[in-house]
């Protein structure tokens, strides 16, 4: 289990995310898997974005959902060891710089029930994705290509 003091952050260099309607859905562009976390899990993954440590997540869940800190904190630690077992945080000194851990939590809706967060891992798309692989960023391509002939 890792140490409530480890500092964590998304993996910027090879995972997408983004949390809409309260799904946060996650892609690892370099194996093709992509990942959806709802309720609790989404609202951890919004709590991620700002590079906190693995204790300021859970106490942000606990007081927003008013559950036990020591329950928040088994489920954020469960949760942060699947998640670096899938490549899509980082920990330590490359979790620091990633936004500052000082931002707000975002507010759980008004008498959301607390579920423990679950990471769903779907692999369907890893084998298109590898062998067609995401286009490079525009900053990539070499000035003067041309897409047209031209």
């Amino acid at each position: 289990m890792l140490d409530p003091a480890t500092r964590v952050a998304p993996n910027r260099e090879e995972v997408s995310g983004k949390v809409l309607d309260g799904e946060a859905i996650i892609i690892n562009v370099s194996t093709g898997k992509y990942y959806s976390m709802d309720g609790v899990g989404a609202l951890a993954w919004s709590l991620l974005e700002s590079g906190p440590t693995v204790s300021e997540i859970a106490q942000a869940i606990a007081a927003s959902h008013a559950v036990p800190a020591a329950t928040a904190l088994d489920d954020v630690s469960r949760l942060v060891g699947q998640l670096l077992e899938e490549g899509l945080i980082v920990v330590g000194d490359d979790a620091r710089g990633a936004g500052g851990a000082d931002a707000a939590a975002p507010a759980a809706p008004s008498g959301a029930p607390y579920a423990r967060p679950v990471l769903n891992v779907y692999t369907d798309m890893a084998d298109l994705l590898a062998l067609d692989p995401p286009m490079p960023m525009l900053a990539d391509i070499p000035k003067g290509s041309s897409t047209d002939g031209a």
